[in-house]
């Protein structure tokens, strides 16, 4: 009797479970039908930005080119207002006093950046305020954050007017 009723639960689940399997095999199979479709979706939209592109249309992406420099000019200097900020840290409160020159291109270049030289202070400072002790604190990190703020200034300004960008003091505590 005991062996009757074991086998009765046997069936009746034996009936769900294959179910439940089909069921959740359609759903993955759905699942792998839409992201498969959204793929070729993306793709198609590629095609047209790419033949754009060979056509020799401008994208909005790019930085232009650098500006044309004289080899035998000397070098213009400008300097950035001194910058006394807080890191990012939130465990200890540090501190960065930095001094920053920048090497421009040429006298066009020197007049676009003073024009724009409020918002890049402000850029500089905001970008500093962000980053913190440990990311500043070897000379990698020292490099990549000179890298992206002379990337950053010259997109601000448009075109490549700042060639270098030097930290002439830069203490951090």
């Amino acid at each position: 009797m005991a062996d009757e009723k074991e086998e009765e639960s046997k069936k009746a689940s034996g009936g769900i479970l294959p179910i439940i399997n089909l069921v959740l095999l359609v759903i993955l199979l759905g699942i792998g039908g839409f992201i498969a479709w959204k793929m070729m979706a993306m793709e198609q939209v590629a095609e047209p930005i790419a033949q754009e592109q060979s056509e020799g249309q401008a994208v909005d992406t790019e930085l232009p080119e650098a500006e044309d420099e004289d080899p035998d000019a000397a070098p213009i200097f400008i300097d950035i207002a001194d910058i006394t900020i807080n890191l990012a840290d939130t465990d200890v409160s540090r501190f960065l006093r930095a001094k920053i020159k920048l090497e421009l291109r040429n006298e066009a270049a020197q007049a676009r950046v003073e024009q724009q030289m409020i918002k890049i202070n402000d850029m500089v400072l905001t970008l500093l305020s962000s980053k913190t002790f440990a990311e500043i604190r070897t000379p990698q990190g020292k490099y990549d954050l000179k890298e992206d703020i002379v990337y950053r200034i010259n997109r601000l300004v448009g075109g490549k007017p700042v060639k270098n960008m030097y930290f002439t003091d830069f203490v951090s505590q």
